[in-house]
């Protein structure tokens, strides 16, 4: 199968790095590049008088490619994403900053994965929910945001593909896609651009003993946004942690806390947490979604100490210069908010995220930490790391 891809002048991507990364992940497909100026009309785009335009500039048949995908940030007069033509197909991602805080890129290849996806199932599926399958409709167009975060076939197509798939170079194809799927994935759960090298974070952690006879000792760190992923992980996480068979794995049974289990005391609160719980324990399990939490300061001087109380809590884990100090793991959720343009609380939910990702991006170079989309998929991830880094660190 060959591909040409076209860009027009004005669209935002290097599609000299896209078009190494999409050949080097391709064993079958094949993809060219139009290196020639693309300067599209001005208005909307309509059907056939685009189409008429670009298969005038681009002079091309199917001997020479059997698809030519043609990208623009124009606007289709019905706001669709995409439109075909015989070999020619023009999507448009329109206002793309509105739909998600994924890089365009990443809505290059998962509308170049979309297409092929198309190409092999004769019978036009759709789902009109958002499943996050790539044979999602998108009539919310909002869904590209999960459906570049999960990035897959689902179940059902799955099974659909095996039965309908029968000539080589279609499972050839199809193969290509599922690698393609998986670098999209896993570049945009981290919000990153699928053309970022991937960043390694490696930290040296001492062997050490329990610090408690009971067993090894979590406490969860997390802002007020995210209460219910909180109670979930202290409701469960032990009991899971010992029925899942990780407490066999590694040798050890977990107690996980968090303030809720300290008695009513005096004190600046941040302080009786870290003296009581972060300091006494052997890992701190951060949990982030839409917002960073509330600074503290220091209680004698009432000057700002960290950007919240969840930070500072996984900035003592992360201090190599104390011996004792407990393992940090944490957590991002991968979804920004979704704001509504007249909300009266637009600016703060933006300022709240925009900390959050700063945040984030300090502590890059210090530890490596995760995505979660749902709550089942944190439950699952706090599971198998827990049971890794009690197996590599604790002894």
């Amino acid at each position: 199968m060959k591909i040409l891809l076209v860009f027009d002048d004005k669209f935002p991507v290097d599609s000299e790095a896209l078009l190494r990364l999409l050949n080097e992940r391709s064993k079958s497909i094949q993809f060219r590049l139009y290196k020639t100026k693309l300067e599209l009309p001005a208005g909307l785009l309509t059907k056939p008088e685009t189409f008429d335009f670009v298969q005038k500039q681009i002079k091309t048949g199917r001997k020479t490619h059997e698809h030519i995908l043609v990208f623009t940030e124009k606007q289709y007069a019905d706001r669709f994403f995409f439109h075909g033509d015989g070999i020619r197909t023009i999507f448009s991602l329109y206002t793309w900053n509105y739909l998600t805080d994924l890089p365009i890129t990443n809505g290059v290849l998962y509308f170049i994965i979309d297409y092929l996806a198309l190409q092999l199932d004769p019978s036009d599926y759709r789902h009109y929910d958002i499943t996050g399958c790539i044979y999602d409709f998108l009539g919310d167009k909002t869904g590209v945001d999960d459906g570049m975060r999960q990035a897959r076939f689902c179940s059902n197509c799955l099974k659909r593909l095996s039965e309908i798939l029968t000539h080589e170079s279609e499972l050839n194809a199809f193969e290509d896609l599922k690698v393609l799927m998986n670098h999209l994935s896993n570049a945009s759960r981290w919000n990153q651009d699928v053309l970022a090298s991937p960043k390694k974070n490696p930290t040296k952690i001492e062997k050490r003993k329990p610090k408690n006879q009971d067993g090894v000792h979590v406490v969860i760190a997390s802002p007020g946004d995210t209460q219910s992923e909180r109670q979930m992980l202290l409701d469960y996480l032990e009991v899971k942690f010992r029925r899942d068979g990780h407490e066999g794995h590694c040798g050890f049974r977990i107690i996980v806390n968090g303030w809720e289990d300290l008695a009513s005391q005096g004190g600046y609160p941040q302080d009786v947490i870290n003296e009581r719980i972060i300091e006494r324990s052997d890992f701190v399990v951060a949990i982030f979604k839409h917002t960073l939490g509330t600074p503290t300061n220091d209680p004698e001087t009432g000057s700002r100490r960290s950007v919240s109380g969840t930070a500072e809590e996984l900035l003592q884990a992360l201090d190599k210069t104390n011996p004792d100090h407990p393992i940090g793991m944490a957590y991002f959720f991968s979804k920004a908010p979704v704001i509504s343009l007249d909300s009266p609380d637009k600016k703060e939910i933006e300022k709240e995220w925009d900390r959050l990702a700063q945040f984030k991006d300090s502590i890059k170079e210090r530890m490596i930490f995760k995505p979660y989309t749902e709550a089942s998929d944190l439950m699952s991830t706090v599971l198998h790391d827990l049971e890794k880094n009690i197996r590599d660190y604790v002894g």
